[in-house]
């Protein structure tokens, strides 16, 4: 028995069959990662990502951390080329694979504020161009209607009711998220809590800023009402009793 040779069995042969493939799956896959490295550094973006992308095609499905790696450096392009929704992307891709990948939630961190930051441009400018719209049809700015002349349009009052971002994500939000996760992953990292104070800090302004917009959009509207009458809030003054807290509003006529 000891002298006779070993027969290995079918599925035996093809597990070996199969780990050499992969063997040298990976081994291509890494080359083409080196190259992408190389062409990156050069700040040949495009090319780099196609080697990364050929690198994801050739590294075998089981190799999770590579694959996460392939994906991240493919978001490191696109954040390079100023495409943040498709380095975005790549992280989600790298994440899911490797959960603790910080490099690639740092780098969707990065894509979140990008992508926060443009948002906020298209909302300033098409803000501007529906003002110079009412101009130019001469409706009544803002300004104008402290004065009490005309009324609220009813493209203004539904301005004043639209919930913000019309149902879009929380960009910054989610960001402070992966920062929460980062810091957990990291819990030494000044880095970490420095952007977590500073996403925090955005958010706040944030919603201090939209107070005000809201608060300046009722005020309008009370004093377009209240203008028919020849009046305007500020004849109304909130006093606080001390005493009870409740507040009572009393009213001088200037």
């Amino acid at each position: 028995m000891g002298g006779e040779d070993f027969v290995p069995t079918i599925e035996e042969v093809r597990e070996d069959e199969e780990d050499g493939e992969d063997a040298e799956g990976l081994r291509t896959a890494e080359g083409l990662k080196e190259t992408g490295n190389e062409l990156f550094k050069g700040g040949e973006y495009e090319k780099s990502l196609e080697k990364y992308a050929a690198a994801l095609v050739a590294c075998p499905p089981s190799r999770r951390k590579e694959r996460s790696v392939y994906h991240c450096n493919s978001a490191a392009c696109h954040v390079k080329l100023k495409a943040f929704h498709l380095g975005r992307s790549q992280c989600d891709r790298a994440l899911e694979l490797d959960e603790g990948y910080v490099k690639a939630l740092v780098r969707r961190i990065l894509c979140l504020e990008q992508l926060d930051e443009e948002r906020e441009k298209r909302r300033g400018e098409q803000d501007y161009l529906r003002g110079n719209q009412e101009l130019a049809r001469g409706k009544p700015t803002p300004e104008d209607k402290q004065g009490g002349a005309g009324c609220a349009t009813p493209a203004a009052e539904g301005k004043a009711k639209a919930a913000p971002g019309g149902g879009e994500e929380d960009l910054l939000q989610l960001a402070l998220e992966d920062c929460a996760r980062w810091a957990d992953l990291e819990p030494r990292s000044a880095e970490a809590s420095r952007k977590k104070a500073e996403i925090e800090r955005r958010i706040k302004d944030r919603q201090e800023k939209l107070k005000e917009e809201v608060m300046g959009k009722l005020k309008d509207l009370g004093n377009n009402i209240l203008g028919r009458f020849g009046l305007s809030l500020d004849n109304f003054k909130a006093e606080k009793d001390p005493e009870t807290g409740s507040y009572s509003i009393n009213f001088n006529k200037k």
